[in-house]
């Protein structure tokens, strides 16, 4: 505790059958929820799916609808960083624990600011019924709404109503009365685009946020203005 030791009588030590089913119990799907200090690194936060390889002897996961980004355990930590420096110890959102399943951590998650890592404490790590009671409190129907700079995709803006189909894992909607347009996450991003395009990385408004729902995220929306996407 910082001045002596002090009885664990939850810590086990485990081996054989016994460790090789506790490392099987991976959740098939996980999520990282919650605001984070600024809304650093939210855009690599949301859905990661269990990959068939273990890395450093644990589970690892990628990010639904972007494999760029992978979660795995290096060292000390739980890491979310770039596919490219699997199983180092780096990246850009960490988790001091050794546990074998992040979600059942206890320990406050932390952000890379630019300069060091942060505590997020409001950062969770979902699974199983807890995950699937997140996703499944999509709202039926959302709406943007407001200005935007130069009335830019002004038109595709309004009420949405959600689909049946998940995308990415993801909550997708439709916009009301037009169901060419349409709103999904993909990558690190929610997007308002064209049915056609429906899953892609691509679209007229965009939002950089892993949230499960977007009307709860605090992230600027941003928009096409015919070059480049502006706040």
């Amino acid at each position: 505790d910082g001045t002596a030791f002090v009885n664990a009588p939850e810590l086990r030590c485990l081996a054989g059958d016994a460790l090789a089913a506790e490392i099987a119990k991976a959740a098939p799907q996980i999520a990282l929820v919650g605001p984070t200090p600024q809304n650093k690194q939210a855009g690599v936060l949301g859905l990661f799916l269990k990959r068939d390889e273990l890395v450093n002897g644990f589970a690892s996961y990628a990010k639904a609808g972007d494999d760029s980004v992978m979660l795995w355990h290096a060292g000390r930590y739980w890491f979310i960083g770039a596919a490219a420096h699997l199983g180092q110890e780096r990246g850009w959102v960490s988790l001091r624990d050794g546990c074998l399943c992040p979600e059942a951590s206890t320990v406050t998650w932390e952000v890379q600011d630019g300069t060091a890592f942060v505590n997020a404490p409001e950062l969770r790590c979902l699974a199983g019924d807890a995950l699937a009671a997140e996703i499944a409190k999509a709202a039926p129907q959302i709406a943007l709404v407001g200005p935007t700079p130069q009335n830019k995709q002004a038109g595709v803006l309004g009420l949405f109503l959600k689909r049946d189909e998940l995308v990415n894992g993801f909550a997708s909607y439709a916009k009301a009365g037009d169901d060419s347009v349409m709103l999904w996450h993909a990558g690190r991003y929610w997007f308002i685009g064209a049915a056609a395009h429906l899953g892609q990385e691509r679209g007229w408004v965009s939002l950089r946020d892993g949230c499960l729902c977007p009307e709860a995220s605090t992230v600027t929306w941003e928009v096409q203005d015919g070059t480049a996407f502006v706040n």
